[in-house]
C-alpha cells in the first residue's frame, strides 16, 4: 500500500471517532387519541446516549415539555410553551436512564411520556422550573 493511501484512511478513521456518527433523532408528537384527549406519540420511546428527541406539536392547543422524574443527577429540563401547530422543541440525551416527562396544561389529563435512554434506572422527582439545564442541549424551533 501507499503511504498516500494510508494516511487516507487512518485520517479517516480518525474523523469517524472523532464525531457522534450512531447518534439518532427521533420525533415525539403531541396528538389527539380518538376519545378527544391528549397524548405523545409514542408515549415511550427508547433511544441511546447522544441521539436527539424532537417534540412536535401536532394540535391547535398548547403544549410543553416538563421534565418529571430523571435520572440521579440529571438537572432539570423544560421547553418553551408550544403556542401553534407546528412548534418544535429538541433535547439531545447525554446521560442513560429514565426520562419521565408531561405537559404541563395537560398534566392532569395525563399527558405523559417516558425516554429511556440505554436501559431503564431508578428515577427523583425533577427539582426546578424554568432552570436550564447542563446535562443536555435544546433547541426551539419553528
Amino acid at each position: 500500500m501507499k503511504p498516500t493511501k494510508l494516511l487516507t484512511v487512518t485520517i479517516g478513521l480518525a474523523a469517524l471517532q472523532a464525531q457522534p456518527a450512531f447518534a439518532k433523532d427521533f420525533v415525539v408528537r403531541a396528538i389527539s387519541k380518538p376519545d378527544g384527549s391528549y397524548a405523545f406519540n409514542p408515549e415511550t420511546l427508547t433511544v441511546q446516549q447522544g441521539d436527539t428527541v424532537t417534540w412536535e406539536n401536532n394540535q391547535d392547543d398548547m403544549h410543553n415539555i416538563m421534565a418529571e422524574k430523571l435520572p440521579k443527577g440529571v438537572d432539570y429540563f423544560e421547553s418553551p410553551m408550544f403556542e401553534k401547530k407546528g412548534d418544535k422543541w429538541a433535547y439531545t440525551f447525554k446521560t442513560a436512564g429514565t426520562y419521565v416527562y408531561h405537559c404541563h396544561p395537560h398534566a392532569q389529563n395525563n399527558m405523559r411520556g417516558t425516554i429511556i435512554v440505554g436501559r431503564p434506572s431508578e428515577t427523583v422527582p425533577a427539582e426546578g422550573g424554568g432552570n436550564h439545564h447542563h446535562d443536555a442541549t435544546s433547541e426551539h424551533k419553528h
